[in-house]
Order: C-alpha cells, then structure tokens, then sequence
C-alpha cells in the first residue's frame, strides 16, 4: 500500500492510502483509508506523512495476514473432542437481526434486573425462539442444543423452567415492545385489521380444572378443555386468537379456554387493543364464526367497521334467492360478483338493561368463483365418499353420527307387513346433496363499509388467506404442537415464544415482499453453519442465491468458505446493530 495524493481544483492536496491490483490485463486501484485534507506549506507536514506511512505499511501487513493462504496441521492419531460442539448454526445470524430489532433484549433485561435474577433472561428467550425457528422441540432438547449457536448462554435448565413462568407475566409488555419497534421501523397500516381463530390439541384426557383464588374469589377457567376441534380431535383443546394487519405482520393473540366459541372471543381482543394502543376506526375482517348480532353490534357502538363472510346456507329466503338468482352479477372471466344495501337488526342493551332491537345499514356482496366451485365439489366428493362408508353400517355411522358427512345420511326405519320395526335402512340422501350443490362456488359478504366498491370489498375480505396461512406456518415449520409442558404459565409462555418466532419470519418475508415461503427461508437458515476445523478457524460448505439475500437483508456476510471465529463473531455483532 502507498501514500496518494491528490491535488483538488482549489490547490489543496489530498491524501489517501491505496493498494493497487492486477484483473486480468487490467490495474485497478482500491481506497482503503481517506486521510484528508494537509497543507504542504504546514510545519507538521513531514511528521504527518510519516505517519501515514507507518499506518499504509500496518495496513498492508494485516491485509496479506487477513488474505494469507490458511494453512493447518491434523494428526492422522488425534481423535475427535467429545467435551466441544464441532459444528454450529450461523444462520441464526439472520434472526437475531430481526429479534434485536423488537427490542426484547432490553425488555428481559430490565425485567432481570428488577427482579434480582442472576441468569440472563434474554439469552434463555433468545434461545428458545432460535430453536422454535430452526430446530423445534421440547424446551429440554432447546437446552441440549444451546452449544449450537455462538451466543453465550450460562444458564441450567433449571433456569430455564423458572423463566418460562416470567415470559407468561411479560406477554402483554412482549407484545407492546413489538408493535412498538415495528410501528418506529416501518410504515405499518392497521385501518383493517384481520382476524381468525385456530384451536391446538393435547394428548391428554381430562379437562383442567377451574380455580378459585382463595384470598379474591376470583375464578379462572381451566385452559385445556375439550371444544370442537378443528382438526377433528377429541382430546382437550387450546384456542388462540389472531389479530394481523393487511401486510401478515402479527399484531396480538390471546388464548382461551377450548371450549369457548369463535364468536365470543373477538370483543375482548378488540376492546384490548383499543385501549392499549389507542386505535383509531379499524374495520374488522373475520369469517362467519363471529358473524353475530353481538360482534357486529361492538363494532358500530365502538365505532367501527367490518367485514364478515355469511353463510349462504344459513341464510334467509330472501337473501338465498339473491345469492342464487342470475340477475344482476357483473361477469370477469370465471368470476361474478354483485352487491345490494340492505338492514340487519342487532340487539344492543338498552339503559334499563333490556335487549333493544336496532336496524343498522349493511352491504351485501355475493360472488362466485369458478375456483371456489371446483374446491367445494372436490370436497363434497370426499364427504360423500365417507358417507357411502357410513351407510354401509349402522355401529360406523352412530359412531360418527356427530360429524359432517352424517347429514348425507338417509336413515329410513322399514316396517314390515307386521306392523313391526324390523330394521334401519341406510342410505345417501340425494336430496340434501344436491340443495348443498347449488351453493357450490358461493360466498356472502356482509360489511358496514356501505360506500366501499364491490372490488374493494371483496379484495379487503381475501386478505383473510394470509392469517390462515399464518397458522399453517405455526402448526407446521413452527411446530406449535405438540407442546410439551403441561402448567398454564409455561402453556402461555410457549405461544408466547411461538408468536415472536412468527413476527421475525414475518418481518423476513415483508422484506422480501413474500418471495420466500417461511419453509424455505427456516430451511436455508437451518442449513447454513459451519464446523470447526482447528484452533479459531471455522469451515463453511453451504452457500445459495437464498442465502446470500437474507444475510445482505440483515447487513451481514457469510459467504466465504474459511471464516475464523474472531471475524464469526464480528458479523454476528454486526447483525445486533443493523
């Protein structure tokens, strides 16, 4: 490296240091230090030149150092360290970018300080969100693997237990920090606001039990308890609400009860948020399990809006007719749609605490997709299929007399000459089948949004694709179950873990504007990592265009084959700051 000095239009010189290279037929020329500004005519300019000539030959020896061939000796003899992980995930590096962009370091932080713990609070947080990406399990086999990562965690698995008591208190104040981050580091829009409900099993057999505060009186409902399962269990459930806005960031969860309906659960998440963080009109987006006079009632008297999908089938004459009659829809290629204003009555309770009927103005708005219809018959199909099975016995279909396919059942009791009941006939009933086809392709929005198009509403209502999404991403690459602590405080905290792990792999995607599915980043993220050579230096063997775009996202690089453990850790830092 050497001195260069550079002479500007206004006569002053310049300085810089540079080292030149060779490309090919070409020379090139790199600037590694500026130097500023010196004035030759200066009395200390002799001294400063030497100094910078000192300081070109200490950068030239550190980069042929940093650019030597790394050369390393191995015994054929020397067997391999079982006291040292030899091999280790870098690719956390990515999610630690986002994790410390929430700001929960601080949060647990404070929380340890104040309560005297003499572990690191957020190292534990930290690693059980890491391994909920990339290595989900139980919180004993996150402990076993916390020699994965690079971080410092100096805490037994005993702390790890007393934590997770901690993180089910902090939920709330968790769930502020984040939205608070967020709202500071990016454009966030919460004028629609998406909501659904999901429900998780436990391989138990019996319900909770019900408590009662003995110094309050104050009873608290048991959180596992049977309730129809959406995955057709029979074991007790868990359900989970979740509110996300228009771009699939999460906003708040809440769990209940397994045995508290969808339509009850909305007016407590929704007064929660308003209060907390001060929501202006938000329009609420939600299928029809809370579709009801209650929800839509809390919604106008809140000053809110909404919109709500119908069932067609579940519908009056009236407005059946409409959806199925052909006159009035507006055509699109496999798609039509039509709208009409309309009333809903709703009870709201008056002064004297009696139900007042209430008519409110609403907007219906059918369409009929051809996709939409090709789904719904390739499902009747697979019902029909189970209710052929039923018919062809009587202990199959009183067993299962309760689920869906049963109302495809005929059950018709034979009376002989005799007068006597001698047997039950079994058979598809035809008739309900084909009042169920007619609906096929058919949805029935309701909304408040009166002035709203018919395109703007129906986009607004698809947005619900994205949060059912979103659980599949939770049960699926999350593995939100099975879950296996078993006390209502580490149930809390383990969704609580569930959901951060689902902002960050959100936050990624937004980034990326969705080009990546939340399988393919955790699985290129659990692919890259490295493995110990000797002393500091550390072998990396996986590298993809993947790869490269979400560590450049998170302001990091680790692409090169041989990194050593000091430079390891310098990108490491360096994705904590970005």
């Amino acid at each position: 490296m050497y001195l260069k000095r550079s002479k500007r239009k206004d006569g002053r010189e310049y300085i810089s240091i540079v080292r030149t290279f060779r490309k090919g037929k070409r020379t090139l020329t790199r600037t590694f230090r500026s130097l500023g500004y010196l004035d030759p005519l200066s009395e200390d300019y002799e001294e400063k030149i030497s100094q910078y000539l000192a300081l070109a030959d200490e950068l030239e020896a550190e980069y042929l150092l940093d650019n030597a061939p790394v050369v390393l000796e191995f015994s054929k003899k020397k067997k391999v360290d079982m006291r040292t992980v030899n091999r280790k995930n870098v690719g956390y590096a990515v999610l630690s970018d986002k994790y410390y962009s929430l700001e929960l370091d601080r949060l647990f932080a404070a929380r340890a300080k104040r309560r005297g713990f003499e572990f690191d609070l957020n190292a534990v947080f930290r690693l059980l969100v890491y391994e909920r990406c990339l290595n989900p399990g139980s919180k004993s086999s996150d402990f076993e693997n916390k020699e994965w990562y690079f971080d410092k965690s100096d805490f037994t698995l005993k702390d790890l237990y007393r934590a997770l008591d901690v993180f089910a208190q902090y939920k709330d104040a968790c769930i502020a920090r984040i939205n608070k981050c967020i709202a500071h580091t990016r454009k966030r829009s919460i004028e629609e606001v998406y909501y659904d409900t999901t429900n998780y099993y436990f391989e138990i057999d019996d319900n909770d039990e019900d408590t009662i505060d003995d110094t309050t009186g104050k009873k608290t409902k048991g959180l596992r308890k049977h309730g129809v399962s959406k995955e057709h269990r029979k074991s007790p459930i868990v359900s989970m609400e979740l509110l996300m806005d228009k771009d699939g960031l999460p906003i708040h969860y809440e769990l209940f009860p397994g045995n508290t309906n969808d339509s009850d659960t909305a007016l407590p998440i929704l007064k929660k948020l308003r209060k907390e963080y001060g929501l202006g009109r938000t329009v609420m987006v939600a299928d029809r399990g809370i579709n009801c006079s209650d929800n839509i009632a809390a919604c106008i008297l809140d000053g809110n809006g909404y919109v709500f999908s119908q069932s067609v089938r579940k519908s009056d004459k009236d407005l059946k007719e409409w959806v199925l009659s052909a006159e009035g829809y507006a055509h699109s290629g496999g798609f039509k749609y039509k709208s009409r204003q309309g009333m809903k009555t709703v009870y709201i309770e008056g002064g004297d605490g009696k139900q007042e009927e209430v008519e409110v103005p609403v907007k219906y708005v059918a369409f009929w997709s051809a996709d939409y219809d090709a789904r719904a018959k390739a499902q009747r199909l697979r019902v029909i299929e189970k209710a052929s099975k039923m018919a062809t016995s009587k202990a199959r279909y009183e067993h299962a007399k309760s689920y869906g396919a049963a109302r495809y059942v005929k059950e018709t009791v034979v009376d002989t000459s005799t007068g006597e009941i001698k047997r039950t006939i079994l058979e598809l009933d035809d008739e309900v089948i084909s009042k169920d086809e007619q609906y096929d392709g058919y949805y029935l929005i309701i909304t408040s949004e009166t002035d709203k198009s018919v395109s703007d509403i129906i986009d607004i209502y698809r947005g619900l694709w994205r949060i059912e999404e979103t659980f599949k991403v939770t049960k699926s690459e999350l593995e939100g179950r099975p879950v296996y602590v078993w006390t209502r405080e580490h149930i809390e905290a383990h969704f609580l873990i569930c959901y951060v792990a689902l902002v960050i792999v959100r936050l990624i995607q937004v980034d990326f504007d969705y080009q990546y599915s939340a399988g393919k980043i955790l699985s290129e993220l659990t692919a890259l990592q490295c493995s110990h050579l000797k002393d500091n230096v550390w072998h990396f063997d996986y590298r993809t265009p993947v790869t490269d775009a979400l560590c450049a996202n998170a302001g990091i690089t680790l692409n090169l084959e041989i990194m050593t453990l000091k430079e390891i850790r310098a990108e490491l830092a360096k994705a904590r700051r970005h």
